[in-house]
C-alpha cells in the first residue's frame, strides 16, 4: 500500500437493482468505511496487498478484525490498490465454508461476477466489495440498498464540503461544515443510476448563497474507462442539479 491522494472529484454509477449491486467511482474504501451506516466488523479477504492482516488455515484468506479495520478508516489517503473482501460476522462460521463456496468467492474476485448469490448464510455477510485500483472502478454488493445511499450521502456531503473550503486569498482558517443529503433526494436519482450516471462535482457552480452540482446521464464512456484514466467521463445531458442552501444548510433537487 502506499499513500498518495486520491482527487478525483465527480462521481459515477451505475446501479443494477436486480442483484443489488453498484459499480461507483469516486468513492474510496475510506469513504465507504466512514459513511455506512453498518459497518462491517471483520472482513475476509480474498485479494489484497495489505502486509498487517490475520490468516485462516480453514480458507487459507487473509482477514482483518474490527481494530485492524479502524486503522484503515482512518487513512483516508491510502491507497489500497486491488482490494477485494466480503464481510462476516465470526471467524467460528468462515471454518464452515465449504470447498466449493471458497472457489465461488475466487471466481467473484477474479472475474467480478458471481456465480451464485454473493450473500452467503453462513458468512452472514452484507456487503461484497470488489476492486483492482480503490476509488477509480468499484463494484459493491449491497445486502440493503439503504447503505449505498448512505455512502453516497456521506460522500457528496464530504466533496461538497471540499469545494466550499476551498482556501482563497481571502478565506478564514475555520472549515464549514456540510450535512448530508436525504436517502429521499438521492433516491429520486435511481432510475439515472441504473442506466449510468454522473454527479458532476468538477462541474459545480458556487455562490455566496448556494452549490449547484449538476447530475449527468448519458456517459460518452463506460466507467470502466476510469480504471485506466484520470479523465473524466463526459456526459450529454444534465437531468437535475442537486442544490446546496448555505444559509439554511439543507438540500433540494431541481430537476429539467
Amino acid at each position: 500500500m502506499r499513500k498518495d491522494t486520491f482527487n478525483q472529484k465527480s462521481v459515477y454509477i451505475h446501479m443494477d437493482n436486480v442483484i443489488n449491486n453498484v459499480v461507483t467511482s469516486g468513492i474510496t474504501f475510506c469513504d465507504f468505511m466512514q459513511g455506512v451506516t453498518l459497518p462491517p466488523e471483520n472482513i475476509l479477504l480474498i485479494k489484497h496487498h495489505i502486509k498487517d492482516s490475520s490468516y485462516n488455515t480453514h480458507t487459507a484468506f487473509d482477514f482483518l478484525e474490527a481494530s485492524d479495520l479502524q486503522q484503515l478508516k482512518t487513512h483516508p489517503g491510502l491507497q489500497l490498490g486491488e482490494f477485494c473482501w466480503i464481510d462476516f460476522e465470526d471467524i467460528d462460521l468462515v471454518n464452515q465454508l465449504s470447498p466449493q463456496e471458497v472457489a465461488e468467492m475466487l471466481y467473484l474476485a477474479h472475474t467480478g461476477r458471481h456465480l451464485r448469490s454473493p450473500f452467503y448464510y453462513k458468512l452472514q455477510n452484507n456487503f461484497v466489495y470488489l476492486t483492482k485500483k480503490d476509488g477509480r472502478y468499484n463494484k459493491t454488493y449491497y445486502r440493503n440498498m439503504n447503505h449505498f445511499y448512505a455512502v453516497l450521502g456521506f460522500v457528496v456531503a464530504k466533496k461538497t464540503a471540499a469545494i466550499l473550503n476551498e482556501k482563497t486569498f481571502l478565506s478564514l482558517n475555520k472549515r464549514k461544515y456540510v450535512k448530508s443529503p436525504s436517502m429521499d433526494l438521492l433516491k429520486r436519482f435511481s432510475a439515472y443510476f441504473k442506466e449510468g450516471a454522473c454527479i458532476a462535482f468538477a462541474a459545480a457552480e458556487k455562490t455566496r448563497t448556494q452549490i449547484r452540482i449538476p447530475v449527468g446521464v448519458q456517459l460518452d464512456d463506460d466507467i470502466i474507462e476510469l480504471e485506466h484514466t484520470g479523465e473524466e467521463i463526459a456526459y450529454s445531458k444534465i437531468i437535475a442539479h442537486l442544490v446546496y442552501d448555505l444559509k439554511k444548510n439543507e438540500w433540494t433537487c431541481l430537476e429539467k
